[in-house]
């Protein structure tokens, strides 16, 4: 059920970025498709836990409506303070581990925070969460977290790892 909510997601935007277009012109043959595959992501996510990683990036492809990055993320530790990124729309597919996520609600005390450059130029805060939805993840779960949602992981049962795909609108342009 999540990896169709997951493809649907996927193939929702995939249509809207093709629905934008009108006939091709004649130019250029565009980029191919940024193939990622199982190897890559299984050695990522070996070298993210040896290595103690929080996040790498494992793909990216840009378009006219904005920019897919492809990461990997080895959790050890629960999040002290939420995350909110204005333009950054991410999805969560958990490969291991569980924990408690909390999204939405108030914020208060937000900060900018300089994000590693696989996030890219988003404007991220740090912010106290005072309430939310909390939600048990756990493998093969898929979590979807809209641009300007605050999110933490509030709790780990231990390591959590997943893989997160991030879609960034275009410079000045909101999602």
């Amino acid at each position: 059920m999540m990896l169709m909510m997951l493809f649907a997601a996927l193939t929702g935007f995939a249509i809207e970025q093709a629905s934008v277009s009108t006939a091709p012109a004649t130019k250029a043959a565009p980029p191919p498709a940024v193939f990622v595959g199982s190897a890559e992501i299984d050695a990522t996510m070996r070298e993210s836990i040896a290595n103690n990683t929080l996040d790498k990036r494992v793909g990216l492809a840009s378009g006219p409506r904005g920019i897919v990055r492809v990461g990997i993320v080895h959790r050890t530790i629960q999040e002290p303070r939420a995350l909110m990124h204005e333009e950054l729309t991410e999805i969560y597919q958990i490969i291991e581990g569980s924990g408690t996520l909390l999204t939405g609600g108030p914020m208060t005390d937000c900060r900018p925070v300089a994000d590693p450059p696989n996030l890219g130029p988003t404007t991220s805060y740090y912010c106290t969460l005072t309430a939310g939805v909390s939600q048990k993840v756990k493998p093969k779960d898929v979590i979807i977290v809209p641009a300007g949602t605050p999110h933490k992981f509030s709790q780990l049962d231990g390591p959590i790892s997943y893989v997160i795909y991030r879609f960034e609108a275009p410079q000045g342009k909101k999602e």
